[in-house]
């Protein structure tokens, strides 16, 4: 792609920006500990939790920020392109989601640790300290996220990766290198305060390059913008359902929306730890509620600009491009600069905000759940090394993905379904104690993980149900045989509460 001296300026501006606000978080930071640290806040806290500083507004851009990776660009308005607007479901059933989640799942794990994982450990109760059992328990599970989430992180930078290499024209390695590290760098800067800030400057611009998007269209087609939305209206690209079927499968679309919705932003660290890290419980809360209302109208501008494309290349005799460069071939052959700069910076930051807070959460696993080193001494040094370590490994494994055809969508799968025994073991020990009591035992996560992925597999291979329905079914499975082992299992020590 060439890009002219102003869109090289404007993707400059916006990294000399991230950065920028990166140094005042570290500044921020340091004063806050400073200010703190009689009342017991430690530095551990201070750097993954940001000291409990983490207001509303930071809280809701930064989560909307996380969850648009810079395959939303690839993935949304192609699936609009050549579907309708059904994906819409998907994102009704997850505002629905989350006002659940905020009433009932964040009450439960608030100030109760600092990851997820320490949360399950200390039970509804709380406890002070935790079993040598609920540990073991602990490192197993924080073991099974950072494996799983190193693979889905990689293919969501994979995606954003690509298109940075086509715009720059550079290898795709340099590509992943340079996002990762730079991604890497300032985090180190400021911690989860310089991811959220970082982000809420991230959400903006993305969002701006939607906006814009939706004008150069408008701009270069014969008819106006209100012409093309009208041609994808009358063609029923905007229908979100059609028919008996079409009806069953919205409301099965708004099941799993809600139900993969609540594994992301119910128990996943990346964004649990956004919420942990809120000044207090109202407004983890609050933000999280909110969240849905940004969610929701970044996915409508996105999918409707699917729509526009679709009525651009069809509606005037235009060649369509492969669909995995629908979006791409639009930016380089007909946005005029510096808007064309606005939009490559727009994939950066997609790129970057999903992989600040992945990569922050997984340094928070692996300090916090799997170390045990004595880790009150040398805690900077300690940082720099397991953030450098799950950073250098993404870069591998998203490399590695990128020498595989159909990785991408293979590993999204992947991604999409490994977060279902995180939120069915949850469930068993945090929403459903009073019938279902579990010990957090490596056995017991063992029996999680395999009776989720038994679930999907049933449902895939045996029964055929819908395929939206799939965590579903994993989590009815787990519930199932969590029932039948805590009837069967002795629980009458109180330790194995804990």
């Amino acid at each position: 792609m060439n890009l002219s001296s102003w869109d090289v300026a404007v993707v400059v501006a916006y990294i000399l920006i991230i950065f920028g606000i990166a140094l005042r978080a570290n500044f921020f930071m340091k004063r806050h500990f400073f200010q703190r640290r009689k009342e017991g806040l430690k530095p551990i806290e201070n750097h993954y939790l940001a000291g409990k500083s983490i207001t509303f507004w930071e809280a809701v851009l930064s989560i909307v920020a996380t969850e648009f990776s810079a395959l939303a660009f690839l993935t949304i308005p192609t699936y609009v392109y050549f579907e309708n607007m059904n994906y819409l479901r998907f994102v009704i059933g997850a505002c629905v989601s989350r006002l659940i989640i905020s009433a009932f799942f964040i009450p439960k794990v608030y100030d109760k640790g600092l990851t997820i994982f320490e949360a399950l450990a200390r039970g509804i109760h709380g406890y002070t300290s935790i079993s040598k059992e609920s540990n073991s328990g602990r490192r197993s599970f924080a073991f099974f996220y950072v494996i799983t989430k190193t693979i889905g992180t990689s293919v969501k930078l994979l995606g954003g990766s690509i298109l940075i290499a086509e715009f720059f024209d550079i290898s795709l390695f340099f590509a992943i290198m340079l996002i990762a590290l730079m991604t890497y760098l300032y985090i180190m800067l400021g911690g989860l305060k310089a991811v959220v800030r970082t982000d809420m400057i991230q959400a903006g611009i993305f969002i701006l390059g939607g906006f814009a998007a939706h004008y150069v269209v408008g701009r270069i087609s014969p008819h106006t913008w209100g012409e093309l939305f009208s041609l994808g209206w009358s063609a029923g690209k905007f229908s979100l359902f059609s028919g008996f079927s079409g009806v069953m499968t919205f409301i099965y679309g708004i099941i799993a929306g809600i139900v993969y919705d609540a594994a992301t932003h119910g128990v996943d660290q990346d964004l649990v730890q956004k919420l942990f890290g809120a000044k207090d419980l109202k407004t983890a809360q609050k933000a999280l509620a909110w969240s849905a209302l940004g969610s929701f109208f970044v996915n409508i501008l996105f999918l409707s600009l699917g729509v526009i494309l679709w009525a651009y290349y069809t509606k005037h005799g235009q060649t369509l491009p492969s669909p995995d460069k629908l979006f791409s071939s639009l930016i380089e052959n007909h946005f005029p600069s510096p808007l064309k700069g606005l939009m490559v910076a727009s994939v950066l930051a997609a790129s970057m905000s999903s992989l600040d807070s992945a990569i922050n959460a997984l340094s928070a696993v692996f300090w916090n759940d799997l170390m045990s080193v004595n880790r009150s001494k040398m805690f900077r040094v300690f940082i720099n090394i397991d953030n450098f370590i799950i950073t250098v490994s993404i870069i591998i494994v998203a490399y590695f993905f990128s020498l595989i055809p159909g990785a991408i969508k293979a590993g999204l799968q992947f991604a999409y379904l490994s977060t279902g025994p995180l939120l069915a073991f949850f469930v068993c020990r945090m929403l459903l104690s009073k019938y279902i009591q579990v010990s957090y035992s490596p056995v017991l996560i063992f029996v999680t993980i395999i009776s989720c992925f038994l679930g999907f597999g049933i449902n895939h291979f045996r029964f055929g149900f819908n395929p939206q329905l799939t965590i579903l079914w994993g989590l009815i499975t787990t519930i199932a045989f969590m029932w039948i082992y805590s009837k069967i299992a002795d629980f009458t020590a109180p330790k194995r509460d804990n």
